[in-house]
């Protein structure tokens, strides 16, 4: 974008966590705390789609600021910036599961290996793998374990088998927390000539991802999670070698290059990564991912999940001190923003009860897999924490 190119929005980085909380209003008289699950809005956001919408009411889709080709490029590049990978390898979808059918109808697997993927995994990672039964290609459910390492030896034990042609993963338990040694699996995976695939919607973002030092073939990952995006729009990565060749088993307008030239009909397909938006995208929640993007990278990634690890942290030490057994207690040095607390040392414990109370005090968490789950972000400051503890001190008492 060169300077005579009119401008769009660009994010001013606050002082201070606590006024990027104040972007966030639902954090005035509520506490968010279930962020990989669904984000909330912020008023940057907000704003960003008020003057979009101001400038398509007033130039239709030749408004000049927000065009189509330009925000797909930003948001390329600023997904990219933060993995370590090319913009080509980048497309735009809608959900985690589009991606991930849409990448397992179009490759080749032989009959008799087997798929591998984590025990209790998110349902968006397992049934876009079913069909392969038909096809004589298995499933097999690799235990979690308790700690990353116990995960790596369950891991090789099925590895080592010789059958298992793709392993498909979160890199962070959508329920736990518990974090899983990227580099070390992709070593594994990458030695026995295991394809590495990532359901992402739980780690980018929130963990630090570098696909230069992993290799993985492909990845498909929410944007309304760790990335503060709306619901509805997602983002695929797929690597370079994977590329070549490929055909997505659909075709449809935006498949072709130059599909906006609708006839001759056409047979030379866009690059891999573009191949996944085959049609009309949902633009309008293209410009709020481009504000969420706009408003991370201005503070820094880095300093983001920093931030979500500080804050974590000190839910996790004001839980234990409150007598609460948490996950994250067998795997102490793994950084994580997914607090999974399972249990009380002397209290009976009953998340579904705990939820339905923090509920009336507009608290909100989620109960997952017989865990109250708690996942905050930069939103969340040691205020909220300070309210947290006093309403679980409230609830232990009554």
């Amino acid at each position: 974008m060169t300077s005579s190119e009119p401008k769009l929005p660009t994010f001013p980085v606050p002082q201070d966590w606590e006024e990027v909380s104040k972007l966030y209003p639902i954090q005035n008289d509520s506490i968010w705390l279930n962020f990989c699950g669904i984000s909330p809005v912020s008023s940057f956001a907000a704003s960003v789609m008020a003057d979009y919408f101001d400038e398509y009411s007033r130039f239709g889709i030749f408004a000049p600021r927000y065009s189509e080709p330009k925000i797909r490029v930003i948001l390329q590049e600023q997904l990219a910036g933060l993995l370590n990978c090319s913009p080509k390898s980048i497309g735009l979808i809608h959900n985690t599961s589009e991606g991930i059918n849409l990448y397992s109808h179009s490759i080749r697997l032989s009959p008799g290996t087997r798929i591998l993927v984590l025990e209790n995994e998110y349902p968006s990672n397992v049934y876009p793998w079913e069909h392969w039964k038909e096809k004589g290609v298995g499933i097999s459910f690799v235990p979690t374990g308790n700690t990353p390492d116990e995960f790596l030896e369950n891991l090789e034990k099925e590895i080592k088998t010789g059958d298992v042609s793709l392993l498909s993963l979160s890199p962070v338990h959508w329920c736990t927390g518990m974090p899983l040694d990227l580099v070390a699996i992709s070593k594994i995976c990458e030695k026995a000539g295991v394809r590495l695939i990532l359901d992402g919607s739980q780690a980018f973002g929130h963990i630090p991802i570098d696909l230069g030092q992993i290799k993985i073939e492909f990845a498909a990952f929410a944007a309304w999670k760790w990335l503060l995006g709306p619901l509805g729009v997602a983002a695929i990565y797929i690597s370079p070698e994977a590329s070549k060749d490929f055909r997505l088993i659909f075709k449809g307008a935006g498949s072709v290059k130059n599909d906006s030239q609708y006839l001759p009909y056409r047979d030379e397909l866009k690059p891999a990564a573009d191949q996944f938006e085959h049609s009309t995208a949902n633009f309008n929640d293209w410009i709020y991912f481009y504000a969420s993007l706009q408003m991370l990278s201005a503070i820094g990634f880095a300093k983001v999940q920093s931030r979500v690890y500080e804050i974590s942290d000190l839910i996790s030490v004001r839980l234990r001190n409150l007598g609460f057994i948490l996950d994250s207690d067998s795997f102490p040095e793994a950084k994580s923003g997914i607090i999974g607390v399972k249990g009380h040392k002397s209290k009976e414990f009953t998340p579904d009860a705990i939820n339905v109370f923090f509920r009336s005090k507009k608290i909100y968490t989620a109960v997952r897999m017989g865990r109250l789950r708690i996942a905050p972000h930069i939103p969340v400051t040691e205020m909220h924490v300070d309210i947290l503890e006093k309403t679980f001190k409230e609830y232990l008492n009554k």
